[in-house]
């Protein structure tokens, strides 16, 4: 670049006698241009009212420029086109800073680096990078643009029309330049084609199957147009690739370029914008369990979190719902791309409430000990009995009810009416007697599985009762029986019941028991007085095995020495003073 500063330095002396004419270009026009090279600190007093003015300003070093003035309210559009907006360098000795635009609203600010010329001129580069500072566009400009070059990028940039340009090569210090006073360089392109400004719109994504308008409003402004003529590409997804603003329907992201022609032979200008495709999410649904609703059960579906707007297919919202019928449920919602996340469709199904049969089905009566078996209907899994039982099967051995469960092939639970099973054990007839008094005697009855009763005491005197009592008339050996009977059949226990006479009880004070010991016989028992006493032993055949008299007491035990008392029954007596035998049973 040091050899393009020794360059330009021979073009300074006619630079500083053109620079020095002031010129306005077009009293109608609203572009003014301010270029140099070295850049520096530059003030722009918009002191003339021209509406909708647009500032183009061109450098190769970093500047710094304030836009002020009574009409600065005027400017719609400020363009910087240059090397590079930040260098790192003092070239003006003015400080180490970027370029900036300041004064009006930075929304309007545009500033481009290196940006193509648009116009080719063998004096100067094909880029935006810098001027020489000469008003020339035949001389060669030391490796930066030529004036015309310089026009004509901002015309085509802005659309505006061209009403004048000030250029130098030194640096602006601190210098202040009116836009009522115009310029020193007039030279424009040497061409009768000035492009439009083309528009093809704002990048936007859209999700598949949407539609989005291209272009701007208008696609196309200024330039030397007779009638714009509008071409896209690529014509892939677009209605009419001739509109300026077609419908664009891509179904995967998609550049479209516009250009657009002023009519005039290679006179066109293009632009791009992107579209976007989003994709169809897919939205995952989860859920506890199958995809199987048992009876009285219900199955809760949760599609995923992180998205918005959750549409179910039977009108339910919200991330989660919980369903109680078969169906086929899907959701829908906003993904997380801005497009639709849709789930996969989810086929609940539903077993419906079902019975197990059990064979025999009961109520059933049995008589005797054998089990009864119970059989669950076939074709199911996991069966359990209410005994907490399992298998298919079941042995019962006690009356009560019975059911079974089972799990059918969906995994649903069913359950079998209850049998009712009665196992009625064969009666055992069976009693014993205890004389209480006199000749009553009490019964007990020890029969098992019976349900009624039936006594039959010797005389063809009977009873049904439970426990009867009985009187007999004397003493005797007496037939008694006992019919046990229930619905599987009957049971007769016939027996002899000894019954006599006795009144020991008056005399006793506590009961005579005769007891086997190692070493023989032991009667005990308590008498109520101390009276010497005659006790006597009869054997079941009538004969005394033994007569003693003993003075027994409140207390007393007897260990009479005859091998006459083997184990048996005896009749016991007791004689008292009074010639009285009292007899009683013992053994």
């Amino acid at each position: 670049m040091l050899i393009m500063k020794n360059l330009i330095a021979l073009f300074l002396l006619l630079f500083s006698v053109v620079s020095k004419a002031q010129t306005i270009c077009g009293e109608n026009g609203n572009l003014i241009i301010y270029s140099n090279y070295d850049g520096g600190i530059v003030t722009i007093n918009v002191d003339a009212n021209i509406p909708n003015l647009k500032i183009g300003i061109c450098t190769y070093e970093p500047v710094q420029v304030t836009i002020t003035g009574p009409f600065a309210s005027n400017v719609t559009q400020v363009i910087y086109a240059g090397f590079a907006s930040t260098q790192g360098n003092d070239n003006c000795g003015l400080g180490d800073f970027p370029t900036t635009i300041t004064g009006v609203n930075p929304g309007i600010i545009d500033i481009q680096v290196a940006p193509d010329a648009g116009y080719d001129n063998p004096n100067g580069y094909p880029q935006i990078i810098g001027v020489a500072g000469q008003c020339s566009s035949s001389l060669n400009a030391g490796g930066v643009n030529t004036p015309d070059q310089v026009v004509y990028y901002f015309l085509q940039a802005t659309g505006g029309v061209f009403y004048a340009h000030y250029t130098q090569y030194q640096c602006w210090i601190n210098q202040v330049y009116n836009v009522s006073a115009g310029g020193n360089c007039c030279v424009v392109p040497n061409s009768t084609c000035v492009p439009p400004q083309v528009d093809a719109g704002t990048d936007i994504n859209i999700c598949q199957g949407q539609s989005t308008t291209l272009g701007g409003t208008p696609t196309a402004t200024g330039g030397s147009a007779n009638n714009y003529i509008y071409q896209w590409s690529p014509t892939t997804g677009l209605d009419n690739p001739n509109s300026p603003n077609p419908v664009a329907t891509p179904s995967q992201f998609t550049a479209y370029t516009v250009t657009v022609s002023t009519g005039q032979e290679n006179c066109e200008a293009s632009a791009t914008i992107d579209v976007g495709v989003g994709s169809t999410q897919t939205l995952p649904v989860t859920f506890q369990g199958d995809q199987v609703l048992c009876p009285n059960e219900t199955l809760q579906l949760t599609a995923e979190s992180g998205f918005t707007n959750y549409q179910w297919s039977n009108n339910q919202t919200g991330n989660a719902i919980t369903v109680s019928t078969a169906g086929t449920y899907s959701v829908s919602a906003n993904g997380t791309n801005g497009c639709n996340a849709v789930s996969d469709p989810i086929v609940i199904t539903a077993s419906a409430p079902f019975q197990v049969d059990i064979t025999p089905p009961g109520p059933i009566n049995i008589c005797g000990a054998n089990p009864v078996i119970l059989t669950a209907e076939s074709g199911f899994t996991n069966y359990q009995w209410s005994n907490n039982q399992i298998g298919s099967t079941l042995n019962v051995t006690s009356s009560g009810g019975y059911s079974v469960s089972a799990i059918n092939d969906l995994g649903c639970a069913g359950a079998s009416a209850i049998v009712q099973v009665e196992i009625n054990p064969i009666p055992v007839a069976g009693f014993t007697a205890l004389q209480l008094d006199e000749y009553t005697v009490q019964f007990t009855n020890t029969s098992t599985g019976a349900d009624t009763y039936l006594w039959n005491f010797g005389f063809g005197d009977t009873s049904t009762e439970l426990n009867p009592q009985y009187d007999f008339l004397f003493d005797n050996d007496w037939p008694v029986s006992l019919i046990a009977t229930n619905t599987c059949g009957s049971d007769t226990l016939l027996d002899s019941v000894t019954v006599i006479k006795t009144g020991i009880e008056d005399l006793v004070s506590k009961p005579i028991t005769l007891i086997y010991s190692v070493n023989g016989p032991i009667i005990s028992g308590g008498f109520k007085s101390t009276e010497k006493v005659n006790l006597v032993l009869m054997n079941m055949s009538g004969q005394i095995v033994f007569n003693e008299y003993y003075q027994l007491g409140n207390d007393f035990q007897i260990e009479p020495q005859t091998a006459a008392l083997a184990a048996g029954i005896y009749l016991i007596g007791l004689n008292t003073s009074f010639g009285t035998v009292h007899f009683k049973w013992i053994k």
